[in-house]
Parts: C-alpha cells; structure tokens; sequence
C-alpha cells in the first residue's frame, strides 16, 4: 500500500468569497426600474426623469445658509435666517420652471394657466416681502393675457398687521430692497412692450 500525500492542487480549494459591494441607494433604484421594465434607452439602461421637489429648494437654501453660518459667522449673527431661507428658496424655486409653450422667456409657464388652448394667461415669477412683520408682503408679477400688453399685478390681502418698532425698522429695510426689484420688473416690462412694437 502506497502512502500518497495529497498534493495542493488535489486538494480540493476553498475560496474566501469575495465580498459583495453595497449598492449606492441609486444604483439600487435604478436596478427596480430596470427590473420593473420601466422603460430604457437604445443601451438598455432605465430612463429616470429627475425632478426637483420643492422641499429641495428650501433644503438647498438651508444648505448655503449653513455655510454662510461657518464662514461668515458675524453676518450670519445678523440674519434672519428663516427669511434669508425664504428669500434663496424663491430664487431658486423662480428660476427652475419649464418653457412657456408661447415662448416667454419670463413666463414660469405654469401648466394650468396654459392649458385652455384659446387663452394662455402669462405669468411671471411673484416677487413678495418675508419677515417678522408677515410673509408675502407687497406681492407683485408680471402678467398677460394672450397677446394683450404685459402689466404688472400688485396683490393686496387687505390684511393689517400691527408692527412693533423692531418690525416697523425690518419692513423699512426690506422696502428698500423690494423697491429696487419693483423698478427692475418695470424695466423688463418696459423691455417687452418695446420688444413687441418693433
């Protein structure tokens, strides 16, 4: 009888497995959708429409009002910081909006001021005042109807707060500031009515 040992590779090979790398929460929606024959593109990956929710508007206003709070603290001490959110949130909400079907450059296009096809009705986006003495003061936009001439549409809730001091030198500030975007409004209708005359 002969004593054989057994050589290494007669014996049989047990491999470590490899560990299994954690899906991106991405990835992982992306295989569902695929999964789920949602539909693909001519490669066969999944075809994701990306839309901002509006919270994100806000989160992305919190966001740089954090880092305006880390390196500039001083200034941060001296905001309001809800307001600050409000005011970068508007921005970011009145920028991001689909074309106007009529080709309004300032038009935000909203979907229902468009949908009946004898009457698009143009809107621009509101311009308010947000602060302790109250929130959409002194609101303002663009408008027009069809081809009508484009005014401007003042909102008024015939609401009258009472203000302390405090408040009263806040809505003075701010007044400032919303005066200078009401003359800027009144530049760009000025802009568009000139544009249509010629």
């Amino acid at each position: 009888m002969q004593n054989t040992v057994p050589t290494l590779s007669a014996m049989p090979q047990q491999r470590t497995p490899r560990p299994v790398p954690a899906l991106d929460p991405l990835e992982s929606a992306l295989r569902a959708a695929f999964d789920a024959g949602e539909p693909c593109d001519a490669e066969g990956n999944p075809v994701i429409e990306v839309v901002a929710a509006a919270p994100s508007y806000a989160l992305l206003a919190e966001q740089v009002a954090d880092r305006i709070a880390a390196e500039m603290p001083k200034f941060a001490a001296k905001m309001d910081r809800a307001v600050f959110v409000a005011h970068v949130a508007d921005g970011l909400r009145s920028v991001a909006h689909p074309l106007c079907p009529d080709g309004r450059l300032w038009c935000t296009a909203d979907p229902d001021s468009h949908a009946d096809p004898r009457e698009h009705v143009h809107r621009g986006p509101e311009t308010a005042m947000h602060g302790a003495y109250g929130f959409d003061v002194m609101a303002f936009h663009l408008i027009q109807w069809n081809d009508d001439e484009v005014e401007l549409a003042f909102v008024g809730a015939g609401d009258w707060p009472s203000l302390n001091v405090d408040q009263v030198d806040e809505l003075i500030e701010d007044m400032a500031t919303h005066l200078d975007r009401l003359r800027a409004v009144r530049a760009k209708m000025a802009e568009i009515r000139t544009a249509v005359a010629l």
